[in-house]
């Protein structure tokens, strides 16, 4: 979909410091038909006290679709286009609905992450009384993007409000340094697991991160994630390492058994010739956003 120069622009952004748990904050600023020959206004700025990229990309977006809804038809206007740098909101706007449907399930049976924001997304979007759109654009690439990003940014270390749907979890220490976790490839292994970090997703869904450990090397490699329910979630701590069993569905993976708590025991490489052990190397898949 192609920029319009007699559209009202709204350009948005959002970001968290040490994403997720951080501060953070989202900006909002106006760009105005080419005709009207008037400067680029800053519409508005927030910050909040721990949070996440995902969830202030989405606040900004739901700021601006309300911003289109009280303002109407004094914004003089017949069309708005906002426009954001955020994957997740652009790409994930059309499949809402079709979450909410499925009582915030994805199409994999997986729980939906800020379904409460998604929520909100889906109550304030109908409301806007002008064609509203939103777009991506590649962020930093225009003065008003740059403009954007920097107050976004001034927002997240000012904040003055708690993110209240934010769910900080347990966050520890990943043995694996950089790289984006990914779903775990579940096909009914049984692995030894590194929890660095734990979530709360909805009352009977949680989310864990961890590493796996390579029997061949004996270090823990990779970074993944699965889905656990309540029960277990007990019996798993951040910072500990477990040899627990997988489901059998790599588009949903989840832990449906805990063998024992290996923490204390030292893991040692498999001498030359033994059979493989640990971790094998997954195929590529989704990365979490």
């Amino acid at each position: 979909m192609s920029e319009d120069p007699h559209a009202l622009k709204l350009y948005i952004d959002g970001n968290a410091f040490n994403n997720p748990g951080g501060t953070g904050g989202f900006a909002c600023f106006a760009e105005f038909p080419e005709s009207w020959d008037r400067p680029d206004e800053e519409i508005f700025r927030q910050g909040f006290h721990e949070t996440s990229n995902n969830r202030m990309e989405l606040r900004a977006c739901i700021c601006a679709l309300e911003y289109v809804r009280d303002q109407g038809s004094s914004l003089g206007v017949q069309r708005v286009q906002i426009v954001t740098d955020s994957r997740y909101v652009c790409d994930n706007q059309k499949f809402a609905r079709y979450w909410r449907r499925n009582g915030w399930k994805t199409n994999a049976n997986r729980p939906v992450e800020n379904s409460d924001l998604w929520k909100k997304f889906l109550s304030v979007r109908p409301l806007a009384r002008i064609r509203t759109d939103i777009l991506w654009r590649k962020g930093k690439k225009s003065p008003i993007l740059k403009s954007v990003d920097r107050a976004a940014k001034e927002a997240g270390k000012s904040p003055l409000k708690p993110d209240r749907g934010f769910r900080s979890g347990k966050i520890g220490r990943s043995k694996v340094k950089g790289g984006a976790s990914s779903l775990f490839p579940a096909k009914g292994q049984e692995e030894v697991i590194h929890i660095y970090k734990s979530a709360l997703l909805r009352k009977t869904d949680h989310k864990v991160y961890f590493n796996v450990l390579d029997g061949r090397s004996g270090e823990f490699v990779y970074k993944h994630t699965a889905y656990v329910s309540a029960p277990f979630i007990e019996e798993l701590h951040r910072g500990h390492s477990y040899r627990v069993s997988f489901n059998f569905d790599n588009n949903y993976p989840q832990i449906i058994q805990i063998h024992e708590d290996c923490s204390a025991r030292p893991f040692k490489a498999e001498s030359p010739g033994s059979s493989p052990g640990g971790a094998t190397k997954p195929n590529i898949i989704e990365t979490i956003r």
